[in-house]
């Protein structure tokens, strides 16, 4: 339902009247917690000073000073005012912050970070490339700066750019329990961009181009046959021909 500019404005004005008004009777509980000036006997009661209240009205009172709040009464007053300002921005449809959970398990983040611990040197993974290639220059990295099995999750985790690294703060709190588990919806989320791999058939495929030179040509043709572990010496030199 569309609510008016008028009525917009007005909602408005109630909700910020009413962060005024929690704020002030919360100011005002903590003044009248200070215990009140004692006038000796012989004094004159007329020169009593009197508790603020007393002079102004509730909706009057001056707030309190901040040195003279407890961190209680601070915390309570953040928390009122944060909870008001979420309904105004609910009522006038602005989206309120979200605070992602951490999709690590207790375990994963309890891993203590080590003094001289480094992320490694590779590319970013975007999404659009092969994730079983990424995944295995991490590992080969990981295995050089002895990352426990926790550091490893959450190391990987800074490898991660746009899509991937959407998919990842998007994943329900708690789901990852240790890498293994990552690696393995780390390859499924992507599998759509892996490269396939080479079979021998596909040697015999690869012809030179027009234009091509002999040179250029053979190296594109041992480029992929080292994709192609099992093909022989005689595969290759017949797929060549």
């Amino acid at each position: 339902m569309e609510l008016s500019p008028t009525l917009l404005g007005t909602l408005q004005e109630m909700i910020t009247s009413a962060i005024r008004e929690q704020l002030t009777v919360l100011a005002l509980a903590q003044v009248t917690m200070q215990p009140e000036v004692v006038v000796p006997e012989q004094a004159d009661p007329t020169l009593a000073i009197p508790r603020p209240e007393a002079v102004l009205g509730p909706a009057q009172q001056p707030p309190a000073q901040a040195e003279n709040v407890s961190p209680q009464w601070l915390a309570r007053l953040e928390s009122l005012q944060k909870g008001l300002q979420d309904v105004q921005h609910q009522v006038m449809g602005v989206p309120t912050e979200e605070q992602p959970g951490i999709s690590f398990i207790e375990e994963v983040m309890a891993d203590d970070l080590p003094v001289n611990c480094r992320t490694p040197a590779i590319a970013e993974y975007d999404g659009t490339t092969d994730p079983q290639k990424h995944l295995s220059r991490f590992e080969n990295a990981a295995l050089l700066h002895l990352y426990t099995d926790g550091i490893k999750c959450r190391v990987f985790v800074t490898t991660f750019a746009r899509a991937a690294q959407q998919w990842f703060n998007q994943l329900p709190p708690a789901v990852i329990g240790n890498f293994r588990e990552f690696r393995s919806l780390f390859l499924h989320q992507f599998a759509s961009s892996r490269k396939h791999r080479k079979t021998e058939l596909s040697l015999f495929s690869i012809r030179q181009k027009e234009g091509e030179s002999q040179k250029d040509y053979l190296l594109r043709f041992n480029t992929a046959a080292l994709e192609v572990p099992s093909a022989t010496q005689e595969v290759k030199a017949s797929a060549f021909a």
